[in-house]
């Protein structure tokens, strides 16, 4: 225990003195961190703006359907570039753009002041009068109330307070309401579309660099989880202390601009266009591990975007505050960082599939345990259990792409992924939670999602041994195990790995993959079989 924590340090600091990785950190640092403050607040700022949870929902909806189409997009036209670092760059940009056009769109809300009884202080409410004035007719000093007061309830009128002879009403206008959702929903379209194509291709750089030099991919990434700490508190902080939201949206279109410089600077020069694009993705797909490893992206994607739409509308109703809200975020982070220092160590003693089918089940208990909040600040230990779902599950799903795809068509795979995950996966997540929570509602929602978790990571923890199973049934008829590499340079295992041995055929294979080659590789510190589709 003691010779492994020691070899992760050595390994995590030897990486963090490597000044040719430092562009990757930083870029992974202020691009997250302008995201990440933004997360948990979005929802919020709608809810500000005036919009229903019905037009919430449809915003989720159009986000999501829009990521089915520009991540894969941008994965192709990336692959076939090679080099696409200005493209990156431009698209980040683009996203600073949308962050700072949130700040202009019109709110529905319209606030009235209205001055009582001659504006008089402490005023004495007794049988629905101030200071002897009746308000039965919405009357006061002879005006007219265009908005019904006569709802006398603990000191307040329709809930607002009275205070030095004065009431506040805040209302949404119909007409003002139509406005701000088409202008709202352009610009959540421009910001995500833009977004999604920059952290695409970039996540697609970074694989390609892991591919190419042997890099670490969870270390680089921590960065990310660091900036996930520092974003999302300082985003609830800053909206708490301006009780608005414009300057989080400022700082993160500022933090856009900063990564769409520092991405100029990144060395693509080894990424070399594809051709056969189409037919190389297709070839790939058809391997029974890569239709495993998305249908499990799938499935967490449903999970996490009906919870990214409705978790913090049920935490506010609760009585969450903005800054409890950062918090959910926040408080996971820690051991989020954790993990994905120790991802590429896990990995090597258990394997990608364990990591992503202990993920799923810890949506599970997350899930179950948000269906029984009574007060919400009891909501941050279920969050620590994000970690594992971003630092142990996404993380090892990224790894395995490496794996499984080679260099040609890795920003293509990056996309698919996306695709899979933030596209298909939320939209199925927020439509069809959307009309189980308006039968069910919330609690009874949180449960049957757990369900769904739980069954689905039983179904793939069978689906994956059985075929491993298959497969080792196969090699063991018609190859012979490979010497199982040691002390050898990562970036070396890797370029071998691209090798192939021996040609495995069987009938019931042949219907998922036309061509099964086996070869041996210790990507990531595992000494293995990777079943792939490559040219005999």
């Amino acid at each position: 225990m003691i010779a492994t924590a020691t070899a992760v340090l050595h390994d995590f600091l030897s990486d963090l003195v490597d000044l040719k990785l430092l562009i990757i950190k930083s870029i992974y640092f202020t691009l997250l961190a302008g995201v990440v403050m933004l997360w948990p607040q979005l929802t919020l700022h709608q809810q500000q703006l005036g919009l229903t949870t019905y037009q919430t929902g449809i915003c989720s909806s159009a986000m999501s359907l829009l990521t089915m189409l520009v991540p894969i997009l941008a994965g192709f036209t990336g692959d076939k570039l090679g080099n696409y670092k200005v493209l990156m760059s431009i698209a980040t940009a683009g996203a600073g753009l949308g962050a700072f056009l949130f700040t202009v769109v019109p709110s529905a809300n319209t606030t009235t002041v209205y001055y009582l009884a001659n504006g008089t202080t402490n005023n004495s409410l007794v049988n629905g009068m101030i200071n002897g004035r009746d308000l039965t007719n919405g009357i006061t000093n002879g005006s007219n109330l265009t908005y019904e007061t006569t709802n006398l309830i603990n000191g307040k009128i329709n809930g607002s307070d009275l205070l030095n002879g004065r009431v506040t009403t805040v209302k949404v206008d119909p007409e003002k309401l139509t406005v701000t959702f088409w202008s709202y929903l352009v610009v959540r379209l421009l910001f995500g579309m833009f977004q999604s194509v920059g952290y695409t291709l970039y996540e697609g750089a970074v694989m390609a660099h892991v591919q190419e030099r042997g890099i670490n991919y969870g270390y680089q990434r921590a960065w990310g989880t660091m900036a996930v700490i520092v974003g999302s508190l300082l985003g609830g902080y800053l909206v708490d202390i301006t009780s608005g939201f414009k300057m989080i949206f400022w700082m993160s279109a500022g933090l856009h601009v900063v990564s769409a410089g520092l991405m100029l600077l990144l060395t693509m020069n080894f990424k070399l266009p594809t051709q056969s694009l189409t037919r190389e993705i297709f070839r790939y797909l058809l391997n029974v591990e890569v239709i495993l490893l998305f249908s499990a992206m799938l499935a967490a994607g449903v999970l996490i975007g009906y919870l990214e739409t409705f978790m913090y509308r049920y935490l506010v109703n609760l009585g969450a505050s903005s800054m409890l809200v950062s918090l959910t975020v926040t408080v996971g982070a820690p051991f989020e960082l954790l993990l994905t220092l120790l991802t590429s160590h896990l990995v090597r003693h258990i394997g990608h599939a364990p990591l992503i089918m202990f993920g799923l089940s810890a949506y599970a208990v997350r899930l179950v345990g948000l269906s029984m909040l009574v007060d919400p600040w009891w909501v941050l230990p279920l969050e620590a259990l994000e970690s594992v779902a971003n630092g142990l599950l996404f993380t090892a799903a990224i790894m395995y792409c490496t794996l499984l795809f080679p260099m040609d068509i890795i920003a293509s795979s990056r996309g698919i992924f996306a695709v899979v995950y933030f596209g298909v996966g939320k939209l199925l997540g927020t439509l069809i939670g959307s009309e189980v929570r308006e039968v069910l509602g919330d609690r009874a929602t949180f449960r049957v999602l757990a369900g769904i978790a739980l069954a689905f990571a039983l179904t793939y923890c069978l689906a994956f041994y059985t075929f491993r199973r298959r497969m080792s049934g196969i090699l063991d008829l018609r190859t012979s195990p490979p010497t199982p590499a040691s002390h050898h340079n990562v970036s070396q295992d890797i370029k071998a790995a691209q090798g192939t041995t021996q040609i495995a055929h069987d009938t019931f294979f042949k219907t998922l993959q036309p061509t099964v080659v086996t070869h041996p590789t210790t990507k990531h510190g595992i000494s293995n079989y990777i079943c792939r589709v490559d040219d005999e």
